[in-house]
C-alpha cells in the first residue's frame, strides 16, 4: 500500500537517534518521480511555533490526533515508503495547500530593502 498526499503517516525521527518516529504529513501528489518509493512530507508536532499550522478537529477527513498539533511548513523530509511504521489518517485538501504555501515562502529569493 502507498500513501497519498494528506495522509499523516508515522515514520522515522531525523532529529532524535533512537527514538520512538514521528508523523509526517505526506505533500506529494503522483507526479513525484518516486511516489511510490518516497514522500515529501513536513512534520508535525504538538509544540507551538509563531508559524505553526493548527490542526484542528474540523480538517481531519479520517483520523485524527489525540493532543492538539502544529504543521510546520519549514521542517521538509523524504521519508521511505519502507521506513513508514503506520498511517493516522488524512487531512483535507485545503489544509494540505495551506501547508504547501507557507512552504513556498521559505523558498522563494529574498526581497531587496
Amino acid at each position: 500500500m502507498s500513501f497519498q498526499r494528506g495522509d499523516v503517516v508515522w515514520g522515522p525521527d531525523p532529529f532524535k537517534s533512537g527514538e520512538n518516529p514521528r508523523p509526517w504529513l505526506i505533500l506529494n501528489n503522483d507526479s513525484h518521480p518516486f511516489d511510490d518509493e518516497e514522500y515529501m512530507t513536513v512534520t508535525l508536532t504538538t509544540t507551538p511555533h509563531d508559524d505553526g499550522i493548527p490542526l484542528e478537529d474540523a480538517v481531519w477527513v479520517e483520523g485524527g490526533m489525540p493532543r492538539q498539533s502544529y504543521a510546520s511548513p519549514w521542517v521538509v523530509a523524504s521519508p521511505k515508503h519502507a521506513a513508514i511504521v503506520r498511517r493516522q489518517g488524512r487531512l483535507e485538501e485545503s489544509f494540505v495547500q495551506t501547508v504547501v504555501d507557507a512552504l513556498g515562502t521559505y523558498l522563494k529569493p529574498p526581497t531587496g530593502d
